[in-house]
């Protein structure tokens, strides 16, 4: 069990992380400059590598990732676990100029930030009650592009992907359970608003409220 991406939050699921290894595979492909036949990126954002340097793998949504040996000799793949630490090495037979280099660069077409927060109104919760759900997570728009030099000089330069993340607002859980309609009205009302700030301002006048009518109920005493 590990996190993974479904609908647009984090969930907890069989094989969670398991794209780290196929988007290690992946860079460690494109770098031996093997044919990628089949590549898709994640949902949303990842952030151990580079946007579009990714590779997502997931049975039940048909995303996979497979490559071919496009070269004329055998390869020899190998992977090495080390901890938490994955390493793939791809030996075979060189037959590329030791002055030809190849890098790969990302580019990023365009950032979407969340407008805002999501707010869930949680009945049996009290007006008070504010716990934090899903984090935000930024969209992009991005491109990887491949790029060839000879004797340090750029001979090529070519579009190796593109890839789209979704943007996803944070989310909050409220509370919105009270004996008093005025309370109730005016936590609703902030959660309306879409704005955690709101939310808080309602919470800190309802506990004022609450705690001038005890300390008058305490006096009348």
């Amino acid at each position: 069990m590990a996190g993974s991406y479904l609908n647009g939050k984090v969930v907890d699921s069989l094989g969670g992380g398991i794209c780290q290894v196929s988007t290690t595979l992946y860079n460690a492909v494109l770098r031996a400059e093997l044919e990628v036949t089949q590549r898709y990126n994640h949902s949303m954002i990842v952030t151990y590598v580079d946007p579009s340097a990714d590779a997502a793998i997931a049975e039940s949504s048909g995303k996979d990732f497979k490559f071919v040996n496009n070269l004329d000799t055998p390869i020899y793949i190998e992977g090495i676990i080390d901890g938490k630490r994955i390493t793939f090495n791809i030996y075979g037979q060189e037959t590329r100029s030791s002055d030809r280099q190849v890098t790969y660069e990302s580019k990023v077409l365009e950032v979407i930030n969340p407008p805002g927060e999501i707010l869930y109104a949680e009945a049996s919760q009290p007006i008070g009650y504010l716990v934090k759900g899903d984090s935000a997570h930024i969209g992009y728009k991005a491109q990887l592009w491949k790029v060839v030099t000879e004797n340090g000089v750029e001979v090529e330069r070519t579009q190796v992907n593109s890839s789209s993340y979704k943007m996803v607002p944070s989310s909050y859980h409220v509370g919105v359970a009270t004996a008093d309609p005025n309370a109730y009205t005016a936590i609703i009302d902030a959660i309306n608003s879409g704005s955690v700030a709101n939310v808080r301002n309602v919470i800190a006048i309802v506990a004022q409220q609450q705690a001038a009518a005890m300390a008058a109920a305490a006096a009348g005493q």
